[in-house]
């Protein structure tokens, strides 16, 4: 501990000794590195903390949390601690977020205490989310609307759309779909599709938050570099271990959003958060690395907000335009934001829009965005939530159990998932009026949202309009379908990097907040009913 010598001033005065450094102790439930166990009961470790940083900060430093969820804004509440002794004055934001009984418990917010003097804590940090990692891409040749989309007798391991030409048995790819939440890879035999191996991961950069805003800000406070080693930590990990499975690997091809392939090439990615939000690039792009003596590619993206990964499931889908006309398909792929393609084979429109965090943990309620659809049809069906979205008493006033398992649902939760609803069917509607209002001939549900999601639920809250009942399939992983596909086409010469681009060039982007009707129809549907809107 550092302190400034007291001495007297020029006027005599006695200048006070100032810490800069102070000691915080704190209390663990579990083992972790250079702890000092007391009694069989306690176990803690003592570290010093400048004041003038939160106290978050000095938790990561010393590895005794795995990240601050939200990026250090104070609004996802997952990283309380309980000040045993020395607690701080509570901020106006952790009033929001806690009880006044919790407060005066000493419970507060790692992202937003500073404690000033010395103090004991114990970590009382809200689990993470479990996340389902989807590796399968679905036979999608089905003319029925699939109602359990996780049927295992719709998994196909080798699929014939993964035909991509002769190669020696032996040789493989790696597939890779960088996720915001989840980073998955496959090795994968060249020609057959057939999957040999399996590695996933959480992808550790949400230790600067869960969201891309967050990371945007981490990159350009100073850690880009970080961000960019804890991917490629990853994707060594993966590397590493199909080496044990295959002497053969010629390439690995990478498919991710634009702030996800962004942070993995290094890029400054200031302009991706805020207006206009441009990309420094979005063309097919190669990550040198002089660990692995094989190509290593990074998929297109086609604007900022519609990404390489969506480029990787058009490419799956055989959807990316090819100047004749086809059977209209439409590929809806659900989380965070919601991006959506359509074509008809001569012409593509996509788009994108911010759903929050309905689809992709149930807001509050803490499950899964398709469980949240069937609760919510459920809840309509049994009468006690009307259209509008509200429960009726005494479930209005303390929320209500549902589900199997059951969990707990209030308004706030309903309400989070009828603003993402609205906002990706109004989405649905203009992508296909801006083609014409042609004949749906299919739409592809990407994901795991779409893999686990009841679809007649989806009908039943609005989600999806009525004309499209009967051709919707779940696609599966699309991106890493789509991973795998343009790494071999790259390796054969099948396509290449400006026939790629161009055929990407043709489609247009539009921004859903600068359509006419685009606030029309986010307000009509916030309702929780079917039906379509001519």
């Amino acid at each position: 501990m550092t302190v400034k010598k007291i001495s007297l001033s020029d006027k005599g005065e006695l200048v006070r000794t100032v810490k800069k450094e102070i000691k915080i102790t704190i209390v663990l439930d579990d083992d972790k590195p250079n702890t000092i166990t007391k009694d069989e009961k306690e176990t803690f470790v003592i570290v010093t903390h400048d004041f003038s940083a939160t106290l978050m900060s000095t938790l990561l430093k010393n590895e005794l949390i795995d990240g601050s969820f939200c990026g250090g804004r104070g609004d996802c509440g997952r990283c309380r601690v309980q000040f045993l002794k020395g607690a701080t004055m509570p901020t106006a934001l952790e009033r929001n977020v806690m009880s006044a009984d919790e407060l005066r418990q000493g419970y507060r917010l790692a992202c937003l205490a500073r404690p000033k003097d010395d103090c004991v804590i114990k970590l009382a940090l809200t689990g993470e989310k479990n996340a389902a990692i989807i590796t399968d891409m679905i036979y999608v040749a089905q003319e029925d609307d699939q109602i359990s989309q996780h049927n295992e007798g719709t998994v196909k391991r080798t699929t014939t759309v993964l035909n991509t030409g002769v190669f020696d048995m032996d040789e493989t790819i790696i597939a890779v779909d960088l996720g915001t939440t989840t980073i998955a890879m496959q090795l994968m035999e060249i020609g057959t599709g057939h999957i040999i191996d399996t590695y996933c991961e959480m992808n550790p950069q949400r230790c600067y938050g869960s969201d891309v805003l967050s990371r945007i800000k981490a990159s350009c406070e100073g850690q880009r570099e970080a961000l960019q080693q804890l991917v490629v930590k990853v994707l060594k990990r993966g590397v590493d271990r199909f080496r044990m499975k295959s002497c053969h690997i010629s390439c690995m091809c990478i498919a991710g959003n634009t702030t996800m392939e962004h942070l993995l090439m290094g890029y400054d990615v200031l302009s991706l958060g805020k207006s206009p939000f441009t990309p420094v690039e979005l063309g097919l792009q190669e990550y040198q690395s002089a660990d692995w003596e094989f190509p290593v590619w990074v998929t297109p993206g086609i604007s900022t907000f519609v990404g390489g990964d969506i480029v990787a499931g058009l490419y799956a889908l055989n959807m990316l335009p090819e100047g004749t006309a086809s059977q209209v398909r439409m590929l809806i792929d659900l989380g965070t934001n919601g991006e959506m393609a359509i074509t008809d084979g001569i012409e593509m429109v996509v788009t994108a829009t911010a759903a929050g965090p309905a689809f992709e943990g149930g807001a509050g309620a803490g499950i899964i965005g398709s469980d949240m659809i069937a609760n919510v049809a459920a809840l309509l069906q049994r009468g006690v939530l009307d259209e509008t979205g509200l429960l009726e008493e005494p479930y209005f006033t303390k929320g209500i159990m549902v589900g199997e398992p059951p969990v707990h649902m209030n308004n706030k939760d309903i309400r989070d998932l009828q603003m993402a609803k609205a906002a990706v069917r109004a989405g649905v509607e203009i992508l296909w009026k801006k083609l014409g209002c042609p004949e749906i001939g299919r739409v592809y549900l990407a994901g795991g949202f779409g893999y686990y999601l009841d679809v007649e639920a989806a009908f039943q809250i609005g989600l999806l309009p009525e004309h499209m009942r009967g051709k919707v399939s779940a696609a599966g992983n699309t991106s890493l379908a789509g991973a795998y596909r343009i790494g071999c086409d790259l390796l054969q010469k099948r396509t290449e990097k400006a026939i790629l681009e161009q055929r990407l060039s043709s489609i247009a982007s539009i921004n859903l907040a600068r359509q006419e009707e685009f606030e029309r129809l986010y307000v009509k549907h916030m309702d929780l009913s079917g039906g379509f809107s001519v």
